[in-house]
């Protein structure tokens, strides 16, 4: 029954995110007469245009060019414009950003993007030059950002970055005058533009970030705004105050006038606040899923929560240790247990949905749903996955004598991490004869630890950047900034580079799905679930945009309704 119940779910996913990159959209922006307030017949604006919600985590850093967490995205999302901004349907479309248009060479390698007349909210112009000195920031190597391998599609991009060439002049952007700015590519890239929706590509003040230095975008007053909001208070791990940004260039279309954002990771105060109507929008915890299930909606994301093991590390450099703790939990049983079926169980990396070839019509039923079994699937039984996990011991030459808690996994400090944790701890408990540490920390200090090794495997999750399987596959190449497990194969690396150099479509697919499989064979990372979220609001909130990929949440649409 559990199975049955799963599979439908899959199939649901699946269906939604193959209709294209869009799952849930906004509603009707509102339109009617000068003072705003004529909605539909019937229902008026609110007054007080006020939008409160809870925020699980503080965001770590509102650098555009450093940010990579989901929290600081989709704040800077708010509070930025990039060249594009994606619509309702996830398409970016020209004049939906900071470019009101664009140009492409013949041959697809030259772009110029023609910027519209828009101010930073300090008064100053938003210019082709802010653009170019963030994306040749990214690309500096001493900024050391992890997501500088988005802008290697331009031309010298990969080498300046490699410190193979050390003049900037060489990369492939030129601002050609203060509204113009023109980028070389190395070669034709169909997805490039769609890639710009990203906060790595967001602008950034050359001005500011020279004068604040490691400080920049850590604090209110160390960084300017050209989106539709602007932070204007922040009280690090208590709150954020975004206000609507009277000068953004289509200010007219933003009704809101403040988003009020509560840091809490404590469900059930969470949930309290939400029932004393402090709060209008909530993720549904775990524990509250059958109050709420009835009255829930469910968001998919393009997205898939792994473990991610350190394969420097003393236990988890070997490969039968990791296959046996991935093996070693029931996928099925953990989904059901803690969120009542609505978290489809992942056998792969690469989530449903991505595009796959005109033969298979997505990447996941290109490479099938099922790359290994764990518990639940009765691939292996309880006596085989100890013995998996022994012999792998036995090539480190230890033995379970002694080793509860040696093996440590890491997560976040809120309360449904823990009891997450727990649930995986009494699995491996009884699969495989050992007791796993837990260690929780804050988010930001959680990536921060494991961005500098000191884990032995631990929580993440990962949603994609744009609608291609490459945004999943390119993070573990040997060196990548986001292979925190510090995994390396050097086959997986040639398939790697072959679907990014040929341009032949089959073989480039061929390449990744082949590379897929090798990454799940010597169990890199272990993949858990699909990333979906239920959540809750009031029906007075109307118009967010919800996106399966990285940009999940614009508000630049959003409206209250008189209530």
């Amino acid at each position: 029954m559990k199975v049955k119940k799963l599979c439908a779910l899959f199939l649901v996913l699946v269906l939604l995110i193959s209709l294209g990159i869009t799952a849930c959209r906004r509603e009707e922006a509102p339109e009617g007469p000068d003072d705003g307030k004529d909605v539909v017949p019937g229902q008026d604006l609110a007054e007080e245009q006020v939008l409160r919600l809870i925020s699980s985590s503080e965001p770590p850093c509102l650098d555009p060019q450093l940010s990579t967490d989901t929290t600081s995205s989709e704040i800077l999302n708010d509070c930025l414009e990039g060249i594009i901004r994606m619509d309702e349907e996830g398409i970016p479309k020209k004049d939906s950003g900071m470019a009101t248009n664009w140009d492409v060479s013949e041959d697809g390698l030259v772009y110029t993007f023609h910027l519209r007349d828009a101010k930073w909210t300090d008064g100053e112009p938003v210019s082709a030059d802010d653009f170019a000195y963030a994306w040749t920031r990214v690309l500096d190597p001493d900024t050391a950002s992890n997501y500088a391998f988005l802008a290697y599609p331009i031309k010298n991009a990969q080498a300046y970055n490699a410190r193979e060439i050390t003049d900037a002049n060489e990369l492939g952007i030129e601002v050609v005058d203060e509204k113009t700015l023109k980028v070389t590519l190395e070669k034709p890239d169909p997805i490039f533009v769609s890639k710009l929706q990203h906060s790595t590509f967001f602008p950034s003040r050359k001005d500011l970030v020279e004068k604040y230095g490691d400080e920049y975008a850590l604090d209110v007053g160390k960084m300017e705004w050209c989106g539709p909001f602007k932070v204007t208070e922040w009280v690090h791990e208590q709150s954020i105050v975004m206000e609507k940004n009277e000068d953004y260039w289509d200010a007219d279309t933003v009704k809101l006038e403040r988003v009020e954002y509560t840091i809490n990771n404590d469900s059930n105060t969470a949930v309290n606040m939400y029932e004393t109507e402090e709060v209008d929008y909530l993720g549904v915890p775990s524990q509250f899923i059958d109050k709420y299930k009835d009255q829930a909606l469910m968001i998919y994301q393009a997205g898939t929560r792994y473990m991610i093991f350190n394969t420097e590390s003393e236990f988890m450099k070997n490969e039968k240790i990791r296959q046996s703790i991935s093996r070693g939990l029931d996928r099925v049983l953990y989904n059901e247990t803690r969120y009542k079926g609505t978290r489809p169980s992942a056998y792969a990396f690469v989530p449903p949905g991505m595009p796959g070839t005109p033969i298979a019509k997505t990447f996941r039923e290109a490479n099938g749903n099922e790359l290994f079994t764990d518990m639940q699937q009765g691939g292996e039984v309880k006596s085989e996955i100890n013995k998996l996990f022994e012999d792998g011991l036995k090539e480190l030459g230890k033995t379970k004598d002694g080793i509860d808690n040696k093996i440590e996994y890491s997560t976040t400090d809120s309360d449904a991490a823990l009891q997450d944790a727990q649930v995986y701890q009494q699995m491996w408990k009884e699969n495989l004869g050992i007791k796993v540490g837990i260690r929780q920390q804050t988010w930001k200090v959680h990536l921060s630890s494991i961005d500098n090794g000191d884990f032995d495997f631990g929580y993440m999750g990962w949603v994609g950047d744009y609608n291609d399987a490459m945004t999943f596959l390119d993070l573990f190449v040997t060196g990548g900034s986001f292979n925190r497990g510090k995994w390396s194969n050097s086959e997986y690396d040639a398939l790697i580079e072959k679907a990014n150099t040929t341009l032949d479509e089959r073989e480039r697919m061929q390449a990744m799905l082949d590379a897929e499989k090798i990454l799940i064979d010597e169990m890199a990372i272990a993949p858990y679930s699909y990333i979906t979220r239920l959540v809750i609001e009031r029906d007075y909130v109307k118009g967010i945009v919800r996106l399966p990929l990285l940009v999940s949440s614009g508000k630049k649409w959003a409206y209250i309704l008189e209530h």
